[in-house]
């Protein structure tokens, strides 16, 4: 039967070619779609949880988008007083502030720009995942360095070497380099936090403070009391993640309203294809009846050309989701710049056996009236109309 399946298929070499397009069009949105969401949801909880940090006191402004961008290392148009500093170190709840900096340098000649960023040794434990090459260590005087994996590839610059900003015109010495972490960190070049005061011409300023709480219970009366900072505002990174999972979720609302839409197409066009077929093969379905074949038989015969077709529609769009992954993912994180360094398409063995059980699902719902108008056809009917 499968072979009398697959022969009928190919009769129309085109049209199963266009339904399988669209079976496969319709399964590579879904698997991309489930993918995305496992994926960005565990690798934003696994940043966020990796930091050690429970809160931020930022400019004002929008709050969350403040603290992404810090916590991806992205500057900020507007500043905090240093002053900001104390205030936070003396709240009973908190047990390490992390003042920060942070500056661009375009360098248009090389193509790039360069991120600078002014911290103390208080930054220290917020950074676990930080570990010093060998020969490694932290900064020595204000003209000392540290750079990140990426950068020190970029400069081409070992420990001990010299370091010019042009830009600025300040001479560093290079005193650490970061390991690889995969973090925005690898590309950064860090400095002390008053030299960057000083070079980026912005005196007693600060761009952020992290915090760690010396209990996660103390949060909300921590909060309330920093929020009267005058110029600054708190943002928790649970209520920060707790936003960003509900963007993600209604834009994926969205998206899973275009996935069904494109499952709808495909199951009609898998409808269309089917009957199209059964009725061009009346004469031939008469002559199997004739000859003793059931109707049930004859059922199975055209539920199974369903089953292929959507078998193989769901592997091609399945295996298209993981091959195309790649560039999904850079398009995605053009559009979402604050997306986590973890990758975005997280394509588990639960994702793939939904996405097969509702694309075959869709199929066999489509095939369900075509299969059963063959299994009604008279044999004496079908040869007369032949």
């Amino acid at each position: 039967m499968i072979f009398l399946a697959l022969r009928n298929l190919s009769r129309r070499t085109l049209r199963t070619a266009l339904t399988l397009f669209g079976v496969s069009i319709s399964i590579m949105t879904l698997a991309s779609l489930l993918a995305f969401g496992q994926g960005y949801q565990r690798g934003l909880r696994r940043e966020l949880d990796g930091m050690g940090i429970q809160m931020m006191l930022v400019p004002l402004g929008c709050p969350y988008d403040a603290a992404a961008r810090v916590l991806k290392g992205r500057t900020l148009d507007t500043s905090l007083p240093a002053t900001a500093t104390s205030v936070v170190k003396s709240d009973p709840a908190v047990v390490l502030a992390a003042p920060m900096l942070m500056a661009t340098l375009p360098r248009p000649a090389e193509g790039r720009t360069d991120l600078w960023v002014g911290v103390d040794e208080s930054i220290r434990p917020l950074k676990p995942w930080w570990k010093f090459g060998a020969g490694s260590h932290w900064f020595r005087d204000e003209a000392s360095v540290i750079l990140g994996a990426e950068a020190a590839s970029t400069e081409m610059r070992q420990i001990g070497d010299t370091l010019y900003s042009p830009e600025t015109g300040q001479r560093f010495t290079v005193c650490g380099i970061l390991e690889r972490s995969g973090t925005s960190d690898d590309s950064e070049f860090f400095i002390p936090l008053v030299t960057a005061q000083r070079m980026f011409h912005q005196p007693n300023r600060l761009t952020a403070i992290a915090i760690r709480l010396r209990d996660p219970a103390l949060l909300g009366q921590a909060a309330a009391r920093l929020q009267e900072v005058r110029g600054a505002q708190v943002v928790t990174l649970t209520e920060m993640m707790g936003t960003f999972l509900n963007l993600v979720g209604a834009v994926r609302t969205l998206i899973v309203a275009v996935a069904i839409v494109a499952l709808g197409v495909s199951g009609l066009s898998i409808f269309n294809t089917l009957l199209a077929s059964v009725l061009e093969r009346t004469a031939e379905l008469g002559i199997l009846r004739a000859v003793g074949a059931s109707r049930l038989q004859v059922f199975g015969l055209v539920a199974l050309e369903a089953l292929i077709l959507t078998a193989t529609g769901s592997g091609l769009g399945l295996l298209a989701s993981q091959l195309g992954g790649v560039w999904l993912e850079q398009f995605v994180r053009r559009l979402m710049p604050l997306a986590p360094d973890n990758a975005l398409l997280a394509v588990t063995w639960s994702v793939l056996w939904e996405c097969t059980l509702i694309g075959v699902g869709v199929g066999m719902l489509a095939g369900l009236y075509p299969a059963w108008r063959a299994s009604r056809l008279s044999p004496t009917e079908a040869l007369r109309t032949e």
